[in-house]
């Protein structure tokens, strides 16, 4: 089994165990980030064209002390308790780019991120990346 499957496996058992309830505020902004995303709409839904179109990627912007963290490229975005997960999609990396006094710091590339809700500052659908 290659990683990225490790990965979403530990992932998916870990949501369907969480003994605890499930934020109703969490599962409506999956919902609708995950709307966003696919470009859910009626009139796409009864286009077969756009339906074969590529997902839109995701980006979250988090704060981590001093610094300023932009994690983009993601795939597959929901919440496990009071965390944020975000995976790539199959074969791909995340992007993370750290700001710190307003300039780029350090840039990172990673299988997997989990942000505390409670810091992040914007989740962004399709976000460029766009160098200093």
């Amino acid at each position: 089994m290659s990683q990225e499957a490790n990965a979403s496996t530990i992932f998916d058992k870990i949501k369907e165990g969480a003994p605890e309830k499930k934020d109703p505020v969490l599962e409506e902004l999956e919902s609708i980030i995950n709307e966003l995303q696919h470009n859910k709409d009626k009139k796409e839904e009864n286009n077969k064209e756009e339906d074969k179109k590529e997902d839109k990627k995701i980006g979250i912007e988090f704060e981590c002390g001093d610094c300023c963290k932009k994690v983009i490229n993601g795939s597959k975005l929901f919440f496990i308790k009071h965390f944020a997960v975000l995976l790539p999609a199959h074969g791909d990396c995340l992007f993370l780019k750290i700001f710190s006094g307003g300039k780029l710091v350090d840039k990172q590339i990673m299988r997997a991120i989990i942000i505390p809700v409670d810091r992040i500052c914007a989740i962004e659908i399709n976000p460029v990346q766009v160098d200093p």
